[in-house]
């Protein structure tokens, strides 16, 4: 788990990246430091290899008094140079040389003999003798009359090598060093960046089903950490709220479905202690025909409803004549209204054919749901029903109004939740099983929709659906 941890990984890249970096950076300096030597080394060459020319060759100049070898001594001693020097003539031979040769002779090689020929001088590295080697200049010299000689000052290398030993030196000892140190630091600072994330796992480890109502601590940093708490007391949230709708819907699912079977077994156990009759066994079985086809469509609702919530129900989308389906259910609800002597009414505020795209079965499951809903609530005599259809833009405006029994104030927010009852009583006696209004919603959200509701008690209420005319933007049978 060590080894695995976000906090040594990032030491370890830390510590790779800060190796490669130092590595970089000493290969550079110890190749700048070098060259820069180098040429400070050349220059040096060059200057001397000029001022003894000039001192012994050039025209107008005054070669000294006497032995112009021990001349060119005294001047070399005068400038304090510890560099070799030898003079040559054109034809490569030795004229005179430094005494700190001591018997030695600088190399002239072919190709450097060529370049002095030609008027170039030539820089190349020889060893003499010793560990260290040499680095030597041929400065060719020539008169106006074609003659020449030739300079060639040699210096040693050891300065320059002793130097890039230091260096080297210093880099193998202190860059260790400084990226042991600097792997502390970042393990340290790892550490600290990381704690938040460790607060959180540890208040994480103690949600579970019977606490989601906690959250995890936001730190007030705004970064990326304080981010992911928010991101993750959200999701919190939306798990705390489908954890209560599925008590309360296991809880209302077994509460209805309790109900029908303990009738059943009543009705039976009645039946079996008391009846005698094949009269009495038919209408016990009659009431028990009754319960089970309550509980089957309490069951085939909430199927509908899971399989809706789990992208498992499909929708098939296509262009329909809503006018023509308006129709249709105007004549099934003046049918469903008739033995209750209310009157259904169709109001059609549009001189053309509407033409909406849309699941044509969805839709007409969700209006017959509110007619047959407006109609079971409406007291039998006077009552009436209206259902209007109109054009608002690009929206489809359908109204189901019915002068019933209305709904108070206080439950209107809670008329779409599942098995939600205004009057259990009332409900129980027209045959509800308190899931209609829930997949009326899921269906027109599934269409991207709206629904509103306005209700006076004892006056009646207004279902109004806005349905889009071009349909939901996504394609259910692709989602699913």
């Amino acid at each position: 788990m060590f080894l695995r941890s976000i906090r040594f990984r990032l030491t370890l890249w830390y510590a790779f990246t800060l190796a490669v970096i130092l590595a970089a950076s000493g290969f550079f300096w110890h190749v700048y430091l070098e060259r820069s030597l180098q040429v400070h080394l050349d220059e040096r060459l060059m200057l001397i290899a000029e001022d003894v020319a000039a001192f012994h060759l050039f025209p107008g100049e005054e070669p000294g008094k006497g032995d112009p070898c021990a001349a060119m001594e005294a001047f070399i001693r005068v400038h304090n140079w510890g560099e070799y020097v030898q003079l040559l003539d054109q034809l490569g031979t030795i004229e005179c040389t430094s005494n700190n040769l001591d018997g030695f002779q600088l190399p002239l090689g072919k190709a450097a003999l060529q370049a002095s020929g030609r008027g170039e001088p030539v820089f190349e590295g020889i060893h003499l003798s010793g560990p260290y080697s040499v680095r030597l200049l041929t400065y060719p010299v020539l008169r106006d009359e074609g003659a020449g000689h030739i300079v060639q000052v040699a210096a040693s290398m050891a300065p320059v090598e002793e130097t890039l030993r230091e260096f080297r030196l210093i880099l193998m000892t202190f860059s260790p060093l400084a990226l042991l140190v600097l792997s502390l630091g970042g393990w340290f600072l790892s550490g600290r960046a990381l704690s938040p994330v460790v607060r959180l796992t540890r208040a994480a480890r103690r949600i579970n089903a019977e606490n989601l109502n906690q959250r995890l601590p936001v730190e007030d940093t705004r970064d990326e950490i304080a981010h992911l708490a928010e991101t993750f007391n959200a999701m919190l949230a939306r798990l705390e709220a489908s954890f209560r709708k599925i008590k309360q819907f296991s809880g209302d699912a077994s509460h209805e479905l309790r109900t029908p079977l303990t009738i059943l077994r009543g009705e039976t156990e009645v039946a079996l202690r008391w009846a005698k009759e094949p009269e009495e066994f038919r209408k016990m079985l009659e009431s028990n025909m009754e319960e089970i086809d309550r509980m089957g469509r309490i069951i085939e609702d909430l199927l509908l409803l899971a399989k809706s919530e789990a992208g498992g129900l499909p929708m098939e989308c296509k262009e329909f004549s809503l006018s023509d389906m308006l129709q249709d259910l105007y004549m099934q609800g003046r049918i469903l209204g008739e033995p209750k002597g209310i009157e259904v009414l169709l109001d059609m505020n549009v001189a053309e054919e509407i033409r909406i795209r849309g699941d044509e079965l969805r839709i007409r499951q969700m209006l017959l749901n509110l007619i047959v809903n407006g109609i079971k609530y409406t007291p039998a005599g006077e009552g009436r029903l209206a259902i209007t259809l109109s054009l608002e833009g690009d929206t489809v405006s359908l109204s189901i109004a019915d002068s019933g029994i209305g709904i108070p104030e206080e439950h209107l927010p809670h008329i779409f939740d599942r098995f939600y009852r205004i009057d259990e009583a009332r409900n129980r006696e027209n045959g509800g099983t308190g899931l209609g209004l829930a997949i009326v919603k899921w269906i027109v959200e599934a269409h991207e929709g709206k629904i509103l509701v306005r209700s006076t008690p004892g006056k009646g209420s207004t279902f109004t659906v806005l349905l889009p005319i071009r349909g939901p933007s996504r394609d259910p049978r692709r989602e699913n």
